[in-house]
């Protein structure tokens, strides 16, 4: 916790922080110190800061100081606001040059204690005004200590930047501006060069450029419309970095124009190059949720999906079953001794909930797919110094719910904008029936939990839910007696499953009944999470709707309440096979073969639509393909997902042509439909971002999905593997 943070700079990335640190609740104050009025007078307005004012005095005592000013402000900023400071105090920065600014500091009065920092996010834009509490969600911060750096200032900084949601990595100052230089400060110097001459060709040539500046050049010349100050100080800081890097950028360009002059081959081998980095670069940006190149900088991130031109082909492995990994990991978390779950994915819901538990004191340590937990118990959880950031995982915030609510202090469960709008009053309800107390305005985040002596009690679920079940499953494990939850029909069994691997007690009464008695005490085990079948079902569409294609998804968890999809698809005339694996505790694993068919319509409802849930998404994109009408029904529940899934898929769907009507519960999608290209919107929603990409498989023209970093929530690598899947037609 954090006394007084000052930030010295409120604007966009140190007004930004405040809010991501008062949304943390890291900080009991913070108190900015600018040069103009007018700017901390928005800050104030907008709650960014609690004080502020233009004379470094406003900072006396605080002990924490995040320094955001123009780099050639960066040094006298810090030697101004040094004496006001409290004794010991810790002072960073958010500069994108290193070593002057790490020299400058080392002579710093007072026993101030400096880390060097720079968070790699941003726009264009600047000011108080411009201040985001999720700039810094999935991106990347570097520190860069020297020796002299004090042990316990440095750590403090990493925890900073990691309870706002960024990757913390080091490296020398030397070493950060010799990279920054090629990979930040070159491409605006490209975008500055490439502006003027752009604007100056009328005067030269008589011919107005601009007008005739297409996506490329708009693209290439964003970050021509950054600050000038803040640009002639990093540039000029950073001097003989970015001559080293420009250098070796001119060689290159010279080498792209001989070989224009004289040697095509050589010209395509060039450029087949930079696709192939560049799409590393956009899988990489994905898989930490910073979306690619087609956003505008201040705005969701866009992908261009080109139409199939050919047959899918290939094989395919899907990332492991997020749902099986959540409780895996909590499992761990909870139980006494070390756990070890194999085959995690990469998406940003696991990692919340991995956040969320190393925020209660539980160590869990990752390397690629495998997570180690060490395990303490209930009794080893501690109360969170800060909130517990959910990210965009209501399964995160429902199962870590029903934990907390059995222990004996309060927590605050919060996630981004699309999670603020998600119902959370079916769990807090039933819960609270078993003595937690909730406090949330109108039963949305945040959340606010007291845990404490839990009852044990009997619920008959209105609507069935893997997630509160689990919940209630949790919570029973803490109270003394029987805990029973009955559903209206069959929910995902994974939690029932699962929960004996690690030695814990539940009892089947029927497939929808259950019961378990506590307290229980639970056991470190070893864990293989399978293929996540949700995953799969995107490139068993593919397969489906793309003449001549064959494509093979291995190792996928096939448990009976997962394969709602498969059945769907195979009512419509799907031809997939299934061909069993070794089981992986007691889930049923196989690896699915789909070729391509001529889809029809079908009538999808009642358990198949309960089962298949999660792939509507990409089920009425196979409607739209299908000859027919296609029918779901009983999907009320996609209302209130990470969107309203059946709105969005209706608002797609028909922006590609396609004839769709709305339910209450579900759609109409009359086919075939020949797709048109166009825009489609994600709405932060990562299966509708991706139903949509296989959507632009079959369409006439490309698909621009706005929004498409929400793909990183579950698979990161999803891009990547469309890429393959289509060769050299990508």
């Amino acid at each position: 916790m954090i006394d007084r943070l000052g930030i010295a700079g409120v604007g966009l990335i140190g007004g930004s922080l405040a809010l991501a640190a008062r949304r943390a609740g890291i900080a009991r104050e913070v108190v900015g110190f600018g040069r103009t009025r007018a700017n901390l007078d928005v800050a104030l307005s907008r709650g960014i800061v609690d004080r502020a004012g233009t004379e470094p005095s406003v900072l006396e005592g605080a002990d924490f100081v995040l320094l955001a000013t123009p780099v050639g402000l960066l040094a006298p900023t810090a030697a101004a606001v040094a004496p006001w400071l409290a004794p010991g105090a810790i002072v960073t920065d958010a500069g994108s040059v290193k070593a002057p600014v790490v020299r400058a500091a080392a002579s710093l009065p007072g026993g101030i204690r400096f880390v060097g920092g720079h968070p790699i996010a941003g726009t264009e834009d600047s000011g108080a005004a411009a201040a985001d509490a999720d700039l810094f969600r999935g991106a990347r911060c570097v520190l860069t200590p020297v020796s002299s750096t004090d042990a316990d200032a440095r750590a403090r900084v990493r925890r900073l930047w990691e309870a706002v949601g960024m990757e913390v990595v080091e490296m020398s100052p030397e070493e950060h501006d010799a990279v920054l230089a090629l990979t930040s400060h070159v491409p605006h110097v490209l975008a500055f060069a490439l502006a003027i001459e752009a604007g100056e060709t009328a005067a030269r040539d008589g011919v107005d450029a601009l007008s005739f500046a297409g996506p490329s050049f708009r693209s290439a010349t964003r970050v021509a419309a950054s600050s000038p100050e803040t640009w002639r100080d990093v540039l000029s800081a950073n001097a003989a970095s970015l001559s080293l890097a420009l250098g070796r950028l001119r060689a290159r360009i010279d080498e792209i124009e001989s070989a224009a002059r004289t040697d095509p081959a050589a010209l395509e081998r060039l450029v087949a190059r930079a696709r192939s980095v560049r799409r590393s670069l956009d899988a990489a940006s994905l898989a930490a949720g910073r979306g690619t190149s087609g956003g505008s900088g201040t705005g969701p991130a866009s992908v261009r999906v080109e139409p199939a031109g050919g047959p899918l082909s290939g094989e395919v492995r899907v990332p492991g079953d997020k749902s099986i990994a959540h409780r895996a990991i909590l499992f761990g978390a909870i139980a006494e001794g070390p756990t070890v779950v194999r085959g995690v994915g990469g998406g940003e819901d696991n990692a919340s909930t991995i956040r969320v538990l190393r925020s209660l004191g539980v160590r869990i340590d990752r390397d690629g797919d495998v997570v180690r937990v060490d395990g303490r118990g209930f009794d080893g959880l501690r109360e969170p110094a800060g909130t517990l950031d959910c990210g965009n995982s209501g399964t995160t915030m429902r199962l870590v719910a029903g934990v907390l609510s059995g222990r004996p202090f309060a927590s605050r469960l919060d996630g981004d904008a699309s999670l603020r709008k998600r119902p959370m009053r079916r769990v807090m309800e039933p819960l609270a029936r078993m003595g937690a107390r909730f406090e949330s305005e109108d039963g949305r985040p945040p959340v606010e939990v007291r845990g404490g002596v839990l009852r044990p009690a009997s619920f008959e679920l209105a609507v069935a839910s893997a997630q509160v079940k689990t919940a209630l499953v949790l919570a029973g494990l803490q109270a003394e007696g029987e805990t029973v939850v009955r559903e209206p029909a069959l929910s995902r069994d994974h939690t029932e499953r699962l929960l004996p691997v690690f030695g814990g007690r539940v009892e089947r009464r029927s497939p929808t009944e259950i019961a378990v008695r506590g307290p229980q005490r639970l056991r470190g085990a070893e864990v293989v999470v399978p293929g996540d079948p949700s995953a799969a079902a995107f490139w068993l569409v593919a397969g489906s709707i793309v003449p001549g294609s064959r494509v093979v998804v291995r190792d996928v968890c096939v448990n009976p309440t997962r394969t709602g999809a498969i059945d769907a698809l195979r009512a419509m005339g799907a031809r997939i096979a299934l061909r069993s694996r070794p089981p992986v505790g007691e889930e049923e694993v196989a690896d699915l073969e789909v070729e391509a068919a001529r889809l029809r319509s079908a009538e999808i409802s009642g358990e198949t639509m309960l089962r298949a849930i999660d792939e509507f998404p990409v089920l009425a994109v196979a409607a739209a393909l299908a000859s027919g009408e296609t029918r779901f029904r009983d999907a009320g529940e996609l209302r209130v997902k990470e969107s309203d899934r059946i709105a969005a898929m209706a608002v797609g769907l028909r922006a590609l042509g396609a004839e769709v009507s709305e339910l209450p519960d579900g759609l109409v999608v009359r086919g075939p439909t020949v797709l048109g290209g166009g825009v489609v919107e994600s709405h932060g929603d990562h299966r509708i971002a991706m139903a949509f990409a296989i959507a632009a498989l079959a369409a006439r023209a490309a698909v621009e999905i706005r929004g498409a970093e929400a793909i990183a929530v579950s698979d990161p690598g999803f891009l990547d593997t469309l890429a393959r899947l289509r060769g050299a037609r990508a």
